[in-house]
């Protein structure tokens, strides 16, 4: 009998032949597909013109940075000191009695505005008015006697010392009678100055003593507001310098006012002096006791000015790219500058730019010395010109984000 090996052995290895070369068949072609796609896919990375890759050194324009160019222009600037200080009244008392008695009537209400002289308060005088009206009547009975023997002493009728006596009476008399119109003008309490009440404390008919508290009087027409500053700023405190004061009870709000005065004694213990502003209030939302937060704009000036990101700040120094012209290429090229004060945003320039220079106000971070730029915008006033999405006013394009 034939065995199964025999009769179907050439068969299996015919076929395992065809197999394995199928397979190498297919190996060879996957391959050469991997080969041909990465080369198309490295000549779509080399670009076009089958250069370098997109950013890579010798590219197109695509590898030049784009950069928002501005002018050095002139701008504002002033010395800004800051402080901390505390609202008062033009004029604050304490509305109180000078002698005890008992409150007759109350002739103002809490927040109402007095006029200067208005009286405020009237205390009990039943007792001091009688006293008064008999004084005065001893006072028009010296006078009398006063006068007929002065009549007489000037005939030669009446005695020198006589008339001495009756002079003496009538002066004791008159001084009587103002010592009792001065007691009574203590009970009744009038505004020294014109002004608004604060919350009265007191009722007709309570007894009250010397100093009790009734309400408080101020005048708020302006407020004075007391600041210290350290000594190193004494000189630029000049009475009638402008500042700016603002208070957390009327947020982005500034009140404008002026120095009055400065003290003439520094603290020796903080090293600062104390200084006096006075602020317009006639609208009367300052109060008195007020914490406020004071600028004092000493030294304006105008100053050429650039924007503070286009600073490149080190241990060395500062420097701003400046954009200049060069084998028809423009190019970043940097520029030592010497900074002085900032304001809104802008950085002033002592020294190392001029009036009108381009210098590279956005994409310093893409800038190399040296190198190609592309200049999207250009200002001359000082604030760059920027594109769509950095302006602050529309959403970037995505134009202007495939650029950036």
């Amino acid at each position: 009998m034939t065995s199964p090996f025999a009769k179907y052995g050439f068969a299996a290895v015919v076929a395992g032949a065809l197999v394995l070369a199928a397979g190498a068949v297919a190996v060879k072609g996957l391959s050469s597909g991997g080969k041909g796609q990465g080369g198309g896919g490295m000549q779509a990375a080399a670009g076009p013109a089958g250069g370098a890759p997109r950013g890579g050194p010798g590219g197109g324009q695509g590898d030049v940075p784009l950069v928002e160019v501005g002018a050095v222009a002139m701008r504002p600037f002033a010395d800004t000191v800051q402080a901390l200080g505390t609202a008062q009244a033009r004029e604050s008392i304490v509305v109180a009695s000078k002698v005890t008695d008992v409150i007759s009537a109350i002739r103002f209400d809490s927040g109402d505005r007095v006029k200067k002289g208005q009286v405020l308060v009237v205390l009990s005088n039943v007792e001091q008015q009688a006293d008064l009206a008999e004084a005065r009547a001893a006072l028009t009975s010296a006078t009398r006697e006063y006068d007929r023997f002065k009549e007489l002493g000037d005939r030669g009728f009446a005695p020198k010392a006589r008339l001495e006596q009756a002079q003496a009476a009538y002066e004791q008399a008159r001084a009587r009678v103002a010592a009792l119109e001065s007691r009574m003008a203590d009970r009744t309490i009038r505004a020294p100055f014109a002004g608004v009440m604060g919350l009265r404390t007191a009722s007709p008919g309570a007894l009250v003593r010397p100093g009790d508290p009734i309400a408080t009087l101020d005048d708020t027409s302006a407020i004075k507001l007391d600041f210290d500053v350290p000594e190193v700023h004494l000189a630029r405190m000049k009475p009638g310098a402008t500042l700016r004061a603002a208070t957390a009870a009327y947020p982005g709000r500034d009140f404008t006012g002026r120095i009055d005065n400065v003290d003439s004694r520094i603290d020796p213990r903080t090293r600062t002096v104390k200084v006096r502003a006075v602020i317009a209030n006639k609208s009367g939302d300052l109060k008195p006791g007020m914490l406020m937060t004071v600028n004092v704009d000493a030294n304006p000036r105008k100053a050429l000015a650039v924007p503070e990101m286009a600073v490149i700040e080190t241990m060395d120094g500062a420097s701003v790219f400046k954009v200049v012209e060069k084998d028809g290429k423009t190019i970043a090229k940097p520029a030592e500058v010497k900074l002085g004060g900032r304001s809104g945003g802008f950085v002033e320039v002592l020294s190392g730019l001029a009036a009108g220079d381009r210098i590279v106000t956005e994409g310093v971070q893409r800038a190399r010395p040296g190198q190609p730029i592309r200049a999207d915008a250009i200002a001359a006033d000082g604030a760059p010109e920027k594109p769509d999405g950095l302006a602050g006013g529309k959403p970037p394009s995505a134009a202007s984000a495939a650029r950036l």
